[in-house]
Parts: C-alpha cells; structure tokens; sequence
C-alpha cells in the first residue's frame, strides 16, 4: 500500500499475476462485515479468504481490509506481553488451569484480478484456516458466550481476561474484543477506542462500557493482578 493507503503496490519480490489461487464462490461464513471464503494457493496450507459483504466503493478497498489488519497488529502487539506474564505466574502454579498461549492471525492483503468486479479487481484478506470448532468468545456489544463443559469455560475465561488485560496494557484508552477463533488461536479482533480510531467497528467508550457491563473477573483475572 502506498502512503495513502488508497493504492495496492506489488512487493518488489515479486510480479504481477505472479501468483495462481483457487476460492470457492459461495462464502462458507459470514460476519457482521465480511464474507468469508475457502483458498488454495499452490503449496501453501488450506487458506481463507474474507471480503466486505457489502458494497464497499473500489478506492476505499484497501482501507477497508486495513481496518482490520491494524486491529490484528493491535492485538498481536497484546499477546506477547499477556503470554510472558501468564508464563511467569506458570513457574509458580503448575496447574493444568494455566497451561495456556494465545495467538491472533495475521492477514496478508491480496489484490485479485477479476473482470466482474468494479475496478477490475477483488481484494481480499487472506490467512491460514483456523482448525477445530470456531467460537465467538464475546463481541463488539458486551456479548460473553455461555460457557457449558470445562474446556469452553476456560477458551471463555481466557478471551475475557485477554480482553481485560488489553485495556490495562493499553491505559484505558483501548480495548481489544471481538474475541474469536478456536481454542486459543483468534482472529477478526475489533478495538474500541477513545479516539475512536480503528474504522467503522470502533464503538468508542461505549464500546469499552459494555464490555465491562457484562464482565465478570476470573480466575486467570485475578492471577494477573486485574481483580
């Protein structure tokens, strides 16, 4: 992307048309922004690929997807810190209980030649296939998924106290939700923010409000001193 974040730039590595893909053409899920489709790219592992469901002008495209990319690197930034310090409370408490490491994907944009779409070009977000039953943990509007056996309580637990710690690591001025993914492997993360600064998604302090309606610390909340 150029400095604009309007114009798609070939990395230097490699050329136009340099790559073959294969996408189904019938979405398998949808979100509340995205339609989501299978991939294969010669070599590589099976794939997804997410697009805007709704009718995005072909300038915007690629802010569109960069919304969501920086949410990921926001997210990403989070996971190091939480994982070091869970480690750490590891050494001290040997209990199966914390036995736990959060990854969030990270998407790389593709931009697709396609004669039928406006522009001559899809673009698309795409990342590795989470494997195993995808949940979502909670949302952008305070939502918490009921948690039935032991193992969902836990994938519940943690996504909520991921989200809890983000908002301390980030000073109260933001917040990662939108916690989905299977297990503890995450993606499509939305942050709320003060400055209201992460796209159409970022519900600003009410956001961050609901969020803290609904949440009720844990026990890996209190194991990180956020209760």
């Amino acid at each position: 992307m150029d400095k604009t974040n309007t114009k798609f730039i070939v990395p230097s590595d490699e050329c136009k048309d340099g790559r073959t893909i294969h996408i189904t053409t019938i979405p398998f899920a949808q979100g509340g922004l995205r339609n989501v489709y299978y991939m294969k790219e010669e070599g590589e592992q099976e794939l997804v690929a997410k697009e805007s469901r709704h009718i995005v002008a072909y300038s915007e495209r690629l802010r569109f997807h960069l919304e969501t990319y920086t949410c990921h690197l926001c997210a990403i930034k989070v996971t190091e810190t939480f994982n070091n310090k869970l480690k750490a409370k590891r050494r001290q408490n040997k209990e199966e209980l914390y036995q736990v490491k959060v990854k969030f994907l990270k998407p790389v944009i593709y931009r697709l030649r396609d004669e039928k779409s406006s522009g001559g070009f899809r673009y698309l977000a795409i990342e590795e296939k989470i494997k195993g039953k995808y949940q979502k943990f909670n949302s952008n509007n305070g939502f918490v998924k009921s948690s039935g056996n032991r193992e969902d309580k836990i994938c519940v637990e943690v996504a909520q106290t991921f989200s809890h710690f983000s908002y301390e690591f980030y000073e109260g001025h933001e917040i990662v939700v939108d916690i989905q993914g299977s297990g503890f492997t995450y993606t499509d993360p939305q942050i709320h923010s003060l400055s209201m600064k992460y796209g159409r998604a970022d519900r600003g302090k009410k956001g961050i409000d609901d969020f803290f309606k609904t949440h009720k610390c844990n026990s890996y909340c209190k194991l990180l001193g956020l209760a």
